[in-house]
C-alpha cells in the first residue's frame, strides 16, 4: 500500500489514477473514508472492501454546489434551501435531497434521495477535480437519468462492524492492510470531537437530523439563519 499527503505535490493525480481501478482511502479531519468513482465499477469496490451488506446505499461527497443542485428536486426543498446559496458556506454535513421519484432505488438512491458530504477546503478542490476527471464516465441509470460524476463515498470499516466507523490511524491502517486497499491519503487530523459526519435531510416542509455527529449543533445555527433567510447571522 501507497500512502501520501493530500497536500503533497501530484496528490490529485496519483488519486485519480488509482480511482482509474480501485477505490482509496482518504483521511478527513473526524473519520477515514473510502471512496470511488460513481459508476457500477466504483460501486462494486466498495462493495468489495466492505463486504458490503444487502439493502445498503451509498453517498457521495459534494464538489461543485451548483451541479449538485441541478440533479436536485429543488421544488420537493424547505424554504430557505432552494438556490445552492444556501449552502455554499456549510460544510462538514451530509445532506439529504430529493433527487428523483421516491419509487426510484439504486446503489445510490433511495426512495427517490441521495445523500451528499460537503466540504470546504482541499478536500472540495480534490471533489472537484474527481467530478471533471471522470466526466464522461457517468452512469445515468444509476441517477435515475441524471448525469453525476460526484465520486461515492463511505465509511472506512466492515459493513455492520459493531465499533462502526474509523476515527484511529492504527485502525484505518488495519483495515487497509486486511482489505488490500492499495493507496492510503493522509492529512489533518481532527481536534475535539470525532466520528461519521452528521446527517440533514431537507424536506419539502422541514429540515430533520437524521444522524448526529461533530459540529452539529454549529450546523444547526447555520440551518435556522438560511431558513429565516439571513445566513450573515451565522
Amino acid at each position: 500500500m501507497r500512502t501520501i499527503d493530500i497536500d503533497d505535490s501530484g496528490a490529485f493525480g496519483q488519486i485519480i489514477d488509482e480511482l482509474e481501478n480501485d477505490a482509496v482511502l482518504i483521511q478527513l479531519p473526524p473519520v477515514y473514508v473510502l471512496v470511488a468513482t460513481a459508476t457500477s465499477a466504483g460501486v462494486g469496490h466498495l462493495d468489495r472492501l466492505k463486504i458490503r451488506q444487502p439493502n445498503k446505499n451509498y453517498g457521495t461527497m459534494m464538489g461543485d454546489i451548483d451541479r449538485f443542485w441541478q440533479n436536485v428536486d429543488t421544488s420537493l426543498l424547505p424554504e430557505g434551501f432552494r438556490t445552492p446559496e444556501a449552502i455554499e458556506e456549510m460544510s462538514d454535513l451530509f445532506f439529504r435531497c430529493p433527487f428523483t421519484d421516491p419509487s426510484f432505488h439504486s446503489s445510490v438512491i433511495r426512495n427517490g434521495t441521495h445523500q451528499s458530504l460537503a466540504l470546504d477546503g482541499v478536500h472540495r478542490q480534490l471533489v472537484c477535480e474527481i467530478e471533471a476527471a471522470f466526466e464522461d464516465r457517468a452512469e445515468p441509470e444509476m441517477w435515475a437519468g441524471k448525469h453525476f460524476t460526484a465520486p461515492i463515498a463511505t465509511s472506512c470499516n466492515l459493513s455492520g462492524d459493531p465499533l462502526g466507523s474509523i476515527v484511529d490511524e492504527a485502525r484505518a491502517l488495519d483495515f487497509a492492510a486486511s482489505r488490500g486497499v492499495g493507496l492510503f491519503v493522509t492529512g489533518e487530523a481532527g481536534v475535539g470531537e470525532l466520528g461519521s459526519y452528521p446527517i440533514l435531510a431537507l424536506e419539502e416542509d422541514r429540515v430533520s437530523i437524521q444522524r448526529e455527529g461533530p459540529g452539529l449543533s454549529r450546523l444547526l445555527d447555520q440551518v435556522r439563519c438560511a431558513m429565516i433567510g439571513d445566513r450573515s447571522a451565522a
